[in-house]
């Protein structure tokens, strides 16, 4: 990534960040992943039918997990406004898919020498030498494995895959961006504020779901190839004028934490083109997670909105929008606010966790009508 964006256009005496550049490294982008898509498969697909084909107890070809890698590789390597999520998620998620089935048969095995073991050492407690033959342990006798005995290797892929999504995130293993501590001497009517903003988070997440729906309608049976290469080329234009756009924005977020000095017009528009690009990449076949830079945009739009409405404070309305904005793609409160204060600060998870509460209720209150 360094040498594409940086290493290639010092050496051809391009400034890093050209229009013209960033223009024409995003359409190759965009060529080369639809070449991909054509030719190792529109690897990796959907996340939720893909985990849901992983629980149904389906073992991930290698060769679908080696495709879909390569092209979520492509695709954030040349500027995706998209996160590493989607690609984390269809390798671990293939790669546990093998390691799934075998650890079935280690979790019987385990849990059969268990018990077995448990029971000789009984045995041989309490009962005299010669009748240890006269009772011996079938397989009748062992019990049910518990729920909890399942747990432990679940526990231990949570904390293996929290690890790992920071570290493709950035920052390695320190976890938090240096951002200010939330601090309120008016709790109550900050944590309002919260609720507001969080709000405002969810109906921008409405637009934002109603904008993808209508490029889905739009799209029809275009060649992947045309489709990847106009995403690329509007990834480009968009980067050329506002270089923000391009990859997640996690960076950008931890930016607008310590105090962009950018206008209210600036920084509204720039969220909600970062928004809208999350629609174009995924819609133009583009590989990627749309969290992380949903999360950005939203924070861009909290920013804004907070030198409008004054009294809230910047952190505050920045951290609760920024919660509500992904809540039409991920209706899960606790783990969009866990995300925030893990990549951020614990101090915001709070104020995260009402502003994403907020946005959910917004998403399906509008759904529903």
């Amino acid at each position: 990534m360094t040498i594409l964006w940086e290493t290639i256009p010092e050496a051809i005496t391009v400034l890093p960040g050209h229009p013209l550049y960033t223009i024409l490294v995003c359409t190759v982008g965009g060529v080369t992943l639809g070449l991909g898509r054509i030719h190792l498969g529109d690897h990796p697909g959907d996340v939720e039918k893909l985990l849901s084909e992983i629980r149904g107890g389906r073992t991930i070809d290698h060769d679908e997990i080696s495709k879909g890698a390569v092209n979520s590789l492509i695709s954030l390597v040349f500027g995706a406004s998209l996160g590493p999520e989607l690609a984390l998620v269809a390798i671990g998620g293939g790669l546990s898919s093998h390691a799934l089935a075998r650890l079935n048969t280690a979790i019987r095995t385990a849990w059969s020498a268990t018990v077995a073991n448990t029971s000789v050492s009984l045995r041989d407690l309490f009962y005299p030498a010669t009748d240890r033959s006269a009772q011996p342990i079938g397989k009748s006798d062992i019990p049910p494995i518990p729920r909890w005995w399942r747990w432990i290797p679940g526990l231990a892929a949570i904390v293996l895959g929290l690890v790992a999504l920071k570290v493709a995130a950035g920052n390695g293993l320190k976890f938090g961006y240096a951002v200010p501590e939330f601090q309120s001497a008016n709790l109550m009517w900050h944590l309002g504020g919260a609720i507001l903003f969080g709000a405002i988070g969810g109906l921008v997440s409405v637009l934002y779901l109603r904008f993808r729906h209508q490029l889905q309608d739009r799209r029809g049976n275009e060649n992947r190839l045309v489709r990847s290469a106009v995403g690329g080329f509007t990834l480009g234009f968009a980067g050329a004028v506002a270089p923000g756009i391009l990859f997640s924005g996690q960076n950008a977020i931890n930016a607008l934490f310590t105090g962009l000095p950018l206008p209210t017009e600036a920084l509204l528009v720039a969220g909600l083109t970062k928004i809208m690009m999350v629609s174009v990449m995924l819609e133009t076949g583009w590989k990627g997670g749309p969290i992380f830079p949903l999360l950005a945009g939203g924070a861009a739009i909290g920013a804004a909105l907070a030198q409008v409405l004054p009294g809230i404070g910047t952190i505050v309305g920045l951290t609760a929008t920024m919660a509500g904005v992904p809540t039409g793609e991920l209706p899960r409160p606790l783990i969009i606010a866990g995300s925030v204060a893990l990549f951020y600060s614990s101090s915001l998870f709070v104020v995260a966790v009402l502003g994403a509460v907020a946005g959910t209720l917004v998403v399906r209150t509008t759904r529903m009508m």
